[in-house]
């Protein structure tokens, strides 16, 4: 399980100009507690050293796991009880790391304790094929004597279902040791756009001048001033454009990584391979694309609504996708109002849920506010020994909210699988990952928007739902397929230039929006500042995600028997069971297109809703 765990505020410090704050200017109320992982640095030092000298005794273990039941379940137990350790210190380097990603000392310390997982993982590299050799007969043999090695049954299952991509001892020791070569990649992408990638300062529509970074860039989207949206895009966006060759040559290095995997381990396709670690069927991926392709004319008729509402005579630009239809400029809502939103619009979840949640806030799960040189975006981490952490960028918008409600669906799912599940059970698949995310988002904004008579406020929300909608489901889409197709072209020996990788961008970028989106040269450049694709085919599970989320909200909204339940029973397996089966339990069945045409039918109700109250608000 060794790997990667993870899953705006700004004051004027001088007469018209807002910077970002530094982190020494903000409460500790609204800074995650690390020191519950470690209490300083060199505790969490001895803890690298201590882990750092058992990593040797995995080596006299080899060719004893065949000896006998008890001989294996000793091993897989050091196994697990090591692994968690080294995730916590991973988690802890990677926190302190993403706080300020110029401070060399924390960078250091991320780097050291992913050495320290690439050198474990060489030292275990042999456990997989001697369990292979040792024969599935032989171990269910076992499992069937001793409920203890009996816990193991779905991890052995999954074990041998991948039996013919596994590889010698030697060959997956080789493997695991260029682990930190093949990080290389996106190390690099990550440190070029958080902390040495440079923006300029614009001005905002007030005249102000905005220090503009990537976690302010979105809020300067929704400016309902034109100028301000445009000059932030070509800002960030020109930004991206001067460094794009340096960015295709480590977006093919991470994709050739992919496709270094791939012929050794002698999978059909980077497409396959991604899809196989969870038993996801490529059908699924690719019944997501066909599906979403055939509804395209839905997304055609939103952005000419767009058009139409906002009065853009020249068509929709990319710098448009984000505004309201109306000005919803004046709502806003403090972290402690957002909170209170949040917790308000989940109760349908119930009480124990809630109480957790109410915890987590109290206990610092959440590190709130940008500050400078902090990593953007957001996400939820933590490991099995380790609370759930999230980092956000709060800027005290709704978007702000939603995507608190998004990141604390990530740690609770966290909470109840680590809390339930052992630890070899007690992460869960990407595939799905997203569900109680999006569950969360789901919930929030039915909640605003059921509370909501006002036409025009109404009218601000529904621009919301459909956003999130557009931006889940129809853009992760096509995100998917320009990963497929890049994918697709360096397995024909094809060179993935700035221009090529470009082109393919620009090409789908046409296709999806229509003809009433007005395209930028700039546009062909957009793929430069997502990370995503540097995480091996991840960002289509945000659009199944969202189909299976939508699906089990309008359950658990209907009141209908069970469905808490249900959901609470999924949020509680972990990876017990394969990602497409986990989700039955919350009876959602991603093999289908069903979920994903509910999706696509409760956009199109959207639009209805959106034309309609346009006529009534005048526009």
């Amino acid at each position: 399980m060794i790997g990667d765990i993870r899953l705006h505020s700004s004051t004027a410090t001088a007469p018209g100009k807002k910077e970002v704050r530094t982190r020494d200017q903000i409460e500790t109320k609204y800074k995650w507690a690390t020191e519950d992982i470690f209490a300083t640095q060199d505790l969490w030092q001895q803890e690298h050293d201590a882990l750092e000298a058992l990593i040797p005794d995995f080596a006299k273990l080899k060719g004893t796991l065949g000896g006998s039941s008890q001989q294996l379940l000793s091993a897989l137990t050091l196994r697990d009880e090591t692994e968690a350790r080294i995730d916590r210190v991973m988690v802890y380097a990677s926190l302190r790391a993403d706080e300020d990603t110029s401070i060399g000392a924390t960078q250091e310390i991320d780097q050291i304790a992913t050495a320290l997982a690439v050198r474990y993982g060489e030292a275990v590299s042999w456990i997989e094929p001697e369990l292979t050799a040792i024969g599935f007969e032989t171990i269910a043999k076992w499992m069937d004597e001793s409920a203890e090695l009996a816990v193991y049954r779905q991890a052995f299952d999954n074990l041998f279902r991948q039996k013919k991509h596994i590889l010698s001892a030697r060959e997956e020791e080789l493997i695991a040791m260029a682990g930190q070569v093949r990080r290389t990649p996106y190390n690099a992408y990550n440190l070029l756009t958080n902390a040495d990638l440079k923006f300029p300062d614009i001005k905002d529509e007030h005249g102000n001048d905005v220090e503009l970074n990537d976690a302010a860039y979105y809020l300067l989207m929704r400016s309902p001033d034109r100028r301000v949206r445009k000059d932030a895009y070509e800002g960030l966006v020109g930004g991206y454009h001067g460094v794009r060759n340096t960015g295709a040559a480590l977006l093919n290095g991470i994709i050739q990584s992919h496709l270094f995997s791939v012929k050794a381990r002698g999978y059909e396709s980077c497409l396959s391979a991604a899809l196989d670690g969870g038993n996801i069927p490529v059908s699924v991926y690719n019944t997501l694309v066909e599906t979403i392709d055939k509804h395209l004319p839905l997304l055609h008729r939103y952005l000419s609504i767009k058009k139409r509402a906002l009065k853009l005579d020249g068509g929709v630009h990319d710098y448009d996708m984000f505004v309201s239809f109306v000005d919803d400029s004046d709502t806003s809502y403090t972290f402690e109002e957002g909170v209170a939103l949040m917790r308000e619009a989940l109760e349908p979840l119930g009480s124990e849920y809630l109480s957790v949640m109410d915890k987590g806030i109290n206990s610092r799960w959440v590190d709130v506010y940008p500050t400078r040189n902090k990593r953007s975006g957001a996400y939820s981490s933590g490991t099995y020994l380790t609370s759930p952490y999230i980092l956000l960028n709060y800027q005290g918008n709704y978007d702000s909210v939603s995507t608190l409600a998004h990141e604390m669906g990530h740690s609770m799912h966290s909470h109840y699988s680590r809390g339930t599940q052992p630890y070899v059970y007690s992460n869960y698949d990407i595939f799905c990952a997203e569900v109680a995310s999006t569950l969360n988002e789901i919930l929030l904004q039915h909640h605003v928007l059921d509370r909501t008579e006002d036409p025009k406020v109404r009218l601000a929300l529904l621009c919301e739902f459909l956003e999130t909608i557009r931006g889940t489901v129809f853009r992760q889409t096509m995100f998917s397929t320009f990963e497929k197709q890049i994918h697709e072209m360096a397995e024909a020996n094809e060179a993935l230039t700035a221009d090529a990788i470009s082109e393919q961008y620009a090409e789908i970028m046409h296709r999806y929006y229509g003809a009433d989106y007005a395209h930028d040269d700039l546009v062909a450049s957009y793929w430069i500042r997502i990370p995503h694709f540097y995480y091996n085919f991840y960002v289509y599970k945000y659009a199944t995600s969202y189909c299976a989320a939508s699906n089990i909200a309008k359950r658990i909204r209907a009141n209908e028997d069970g469905a808490v339940d249900d959901y609470l029973a999924f949020l509680k397996a972990g990876c017990s069971q394969y990602p497409v089966d986990l989700l039955k339990l919350a009876r959602v069945d991603m093999t289908t297109a069903e979920p994903i045409e509910d999706a696509m039918q409760i956009f199109e109700g959207l639009l209805d809703q959106t034309e309609e109250l346009l006529g009534v608000v005048g526009i």
